[in-house]
């Protein structure tokens, strides 16, 4: 078992890598009374193109059978997982992104039994054409609800039209039509393909014993077979043209637009750049349109904005983008205002080192208040790590960077982005 000390921010981590490939962290914190889990797979909304387990051939997917598999896992012969979980005291859930599929619990009381029901249903599939077909109704009421979310139509809309004909364009949760195409075989090729243990990783974090937890969870996975490690060969992510901006008309209020600027750029390689890569790029969107900007408030104060107003910047190594979202009188020409702002960002009076700085301090702030939530640290370890870094590196990133690096990484991005306009208006 390794052990990783980090300094700035004051956790020391232990990583074990098991005989089976499977990957575990433990993060011991003896002052707390909750232990939190995390069992997460490669395998996300993206990965509906690849060669199956024991195949040869590219085979394709349904759109949403990551989602749907999810869902699925926690339905056994025996019943409902999360009835298991209720009874030892303990909450649990799960979620899917565009590359992972999680499973977690958060318990004050059985902490043993509750990493032994985590790691055995994961590992433990049942599907049925009959439980498949039930599934299905439930699935297509879920994507109705997200059709009515108007701030959900305005992302996915986007999202749609920056990356068209690309998994991308299509919702996690699929639609009503790939979802009745999916069947209990292909679940279990997805299965078999991506829920193998060295695929995956475990996050346990709370007031337990390193060691024996260690050889707890050495003593599970010793009792269970698995089939050989084998690479997992996705499809490239294929690269097309944005579609024109677009606008639709849904029950609102006020217009909403969303703005995407699109990386095409490519990646670093190192996973220390890389992350420098994305914690450079945030600065900037905060640089510029942040709530500590003057842009910001001279929005505001003409009425362009309101509090609705954000933005966000999503890195995979398949994907980077960023999204600026806000409901507005005058969609239009809040959009050249923003895109004027980014492309001339070098002669903003709000990129200078002194807003740097205030920016760099409130970021850490946030950093170091937010070890104090289990969930947050381990669902963020979860998504931010990148090779030999991780959630826990942030303070040195932040505290290496300087306007000359973020200048660096805004070049990068903005010489080659590509700009799209969604925007939804009352009917």
């Amino acid at each position: 078992m390794k052990e990783h000390k980090y300094i700035k921010a004051g956790e020391t981590l232990y990583e074990s890598i098991l005989d089976n490939g499977l990957k575990v962290y433990y993060l011991p914190k003896t002052d707390y009374n909750r232990t939190y889990g995390l069992f997460t797979t490669n395998f996300g909304s993206l990965d509906t193109s690849f060669i199956a387990r024991g195949e040869s051939q590219m085979s394709t997917f349904p759109e949403g059978i990551a989602h749907f598999l999810e869902h699925k896992l926690f339905e056994k012969e025996d019943g409902d997982v999360m009835y298991k979980f209720g009874a030892l005291g303990a909450q649990t859930n799960a979620f899917t992104s565009f590359s992972k599929t999680s499973y977690l619990f958060s318990t004050r009381e059985n902490s043993y039994s509750c990493v032994e029901l985590l790691l055995d249903f994961v590992q433990i599939p049942y599907f049925t054409k009959e439980n498949v077909e039930k599934e299905q109704g439930i699935i297509q009421q879920e994507i109705q609800m997200y059709q009515d979310d108007s701030d959900w139509r305005l992302f996915a809309g986007l999202l749609a039209n920056m990356y068209p004909d690309t998994p991308l364009a299509a919702d996690i949760a699929g639609t009503p039509e790939t979802i009745n195409a999916i069947t209990a075989e292909e679940l279990y090729r997805n299965y078999e393909t991506f829920y193998h243990p060295s695929n995956m990783s475990l996050f346990l974090t709370g007031p337990f014993d390193v060691e024996k937890m260690d050889a707890f969870v050495k003593a599970n996975q010793s009792k269970k077979t698995f089939a050989k490690n084998e690479a997992i060969k996705r499809a490239v992510v294929p690269v097309t043209q944005p579609k024109v901006d677009e606008t639709i008309k849904l029950e609102v209020a006020m217009p909403k637009m969303a703005l995407g600027m699109r990386g095409d750029d490519a990646l670093p390689e190192d996973s220390k750049a890389l992350m420098t890569y994305k914690v450079a790029i945030h600065l900037l969107l905060d640089l510029i349109f942040g709530r500590t900007s003057n842009r910001f408030e001279a929005l505001y104060n003409e009425g362009m904005i309101d509090d609705s107003f954000g933005f966000s910047f999503d890195l995979d190594k398949r994907f980077h983008f960023v999204t600026i979202t806000a409901d507005t009188k005058n969609p239009k020409k809040l959009s050249q205002a923003l895109q004027e702002a980014i492309k001339s960002y070098k002669i903003d009076n709000d990129f200078n080192e002194e807003h740097l700085d205030l920016l760099k301090k409130e970021m850490l702030g946030e950093y170091y208040s937010s070890l104090n939530s289990l969930e947050y640290m381990a669902n963020q370890f979860s998504s931010e790590r990148y090779g030999d870094y991780n959630f826990f590196d942030l303070p040195e990133i932040i505290a290496s960077l300087n306007l000359e690096t973020i200048s660096q990484a805004a070049d990068q991005f903005i010489g080659q982005m590509k700009i799209v306009e969604y925007t939804v208006l009352p009917k």
